[in-house]
């Protein structure tokens, strides 16, 4: 096997990035407001849209919220990739072994990600914070593999972690 490969935290982005999921989250909060106040026997419609798409954009912020918060707080390596399995400390405490991953790259639709599948039981062994089993949900609507290797706090995009996972697992796809 490959000598173990070792990717470092950097937290800077992710920690500017909370600033403006925490702004997407007011402006929901605010969408919900402002459609309640013109919520009313006289309303098309708009007042009930409007409150829609405050509380998707609180939902959506609460979560990136919940993502970049783990990055940013994290020290010392975010992944790992030895013999055992892959570390991804912003997705879970524990290693996935190689056996119970398939991943690969994919765009999707804006940009490239390392997307992937665990298996049982080391799926639930893992105990994968909840921030990546919202994302998961996500994916899963858009049949995608279910999890995502981030690449925000590596400063490597999905080509550059993918090729080293590669060293110790080929890609399903």
């Amino acid at each position: 096997m490959p000598a173990p490969v070792l990717i470092a935290n950097r937290p800077t982005l992710p920690r500017l990035l909370l600033l403006f999921w925490v702004a997407e989250i007011a402006v929901g909060l605010f969408f919900v407001a402002a459609g309640y106040e013109v919520l009313g026997p006289s309303e098309n419609g708009g007042a009930a849209v409007l409150m829609l798409m405050g509380l998707l954009l609180t939902l959506s912020g609460i979560i990136m919220v919940g993502h970049c918060w783990r990055i940013a707080r994290l020290a010392g390596n975010a992944i790992e990739l030895t013999d055992a399995g892959l570390l991804d400390r912003r997705l879970s405490a524990h290693p996935l072994p190689w056996d119970a991953i398939s991943w690969k790259v994919i765009f999707n639709g804006r940009s490239y990600a390392v997307q992937m599948d665990v298996s049982e039981p080391a799926r639930s062994a893992a105990e994968i914070a909840w921030p990546a089993r919202a994302l998961g949900l996500f994916s899963r609507m858009l049949r995608q593999p279910e999890f995502n290797v981030a690449s925000l706090g590596t400063g490597l995009s999905a080509h550059d972690i993918g090729e080293r996972m590669s060293s110790f697992k080929a890609s399903e796809g």
